[in-house]
């Protein structure tokens, strides 16, 4: 009886073993699945951005070129005139539209793709994106871009990712976080460049709000079509924080 006992539970045993295998084996084949899929997700996604920061950059280009040229041809045109046919007042505020116009241009142009990205130069792109947006808003943005030379540290595809990372969290902190203030810091490690944001205003639910606000779904996507890590912070009613962990470029 003793010998049936232990067969018994042998066999118990084995099938058990069996079916923690069988578990085991599903659960990796589901995982790798998983990864498979996030990252043909990841892929379609980081073309999509990339087709759109293209798209951007030929429509900002050929308003430029093609617009501002003639907006530039008539300013000189109207500015050789003689005072035979108008009143130079009229002339005079003629001109000044025009001007304005270019200026309005100018600021059309650098929204749908910044000047500074064209000529692959982060650095640059991020100062204007924040003096900019600090102008229009009012709210006060402090920056170390200075101390870190970023433009070394990325190739130029991370760049316009990391420009469009930077211009969410300004854009969102505008937006909703009802803050005077916002600190961008940069710090660099062997392996990682690191960007650390934080306001001063009402904070959000992390779990409902990355469901709701596209602008954080999209921060999050770019940082992970980077291979980066991203951490956000926001105690209730005390601000927001992000802390971006991004790899430095092995190619410049």
């Amino acid at each position: 009886m003793h010998q049936e006992y232990k067969e018994t539970y042998i066999i118990i045993l084995i099938i058990a073993l069996g079916v923690l295998f069988i578990f085991i084996l599903f659960s990796y084949l589901i995982y790798n699945q998983f990864q498979k899929n996030r990252k043909l997700f990841l892929e379609k996604l980081n073309a999509e951005y990339i087709g759109r920061a293209e798209e951007r950059r030929r429509i900002s280009k050929d308003l430029h070129d093609e617009f501002g040229a003639l907006l530039s041809s008539t300013k000189i045109y109207l500015s050789t005139l003689q005072n035979e046919n108008f009143e130079i007042a009229n002339l005079n505020k003629t001109i000044k539209s025009v001007s304005e116009g270019l200026d309005s241009l100018h600021k059309i142009t650098n929204d749908i793709y910044p000047s500074a990205l064209n000529k692959n130069n982060l650095k640059n792109g991020i100062k204007d994106l924040i003096y900019e947006n600090s102008e229009r808003s009012g709210l006060k943005i402090f920056s170390n871009i200075d101390e870190i030379n970023i433009d070394k540290l990325t190739d130029k595809t991370k760049k316009v990712q990391l420009y469009w990372i930077l211009k969410e969290i300004i854009i969102n902190t505008i937006k909703h976080s009802s803050s005077n203030t916002l600190e961008i810091m940069f710090m660099q490690t062997k392996n990682e460049i690191i960007i650390k944001t934080k306001d001063e205003g009402t904070g959000i639910l992390i779990n409902l709000e990355l469901t709701k606000r596209n602008g954080i779904t999209n921060i999050t996507n770019r940082v992970e079509i980077l291979n980066g890590i991203i951490e956000i912070i926001s105690p209730k009613g005390k601000g927001l924080e992000y802390l971006i962990k991004i790899p430095i470029s092995d190619e410049k």
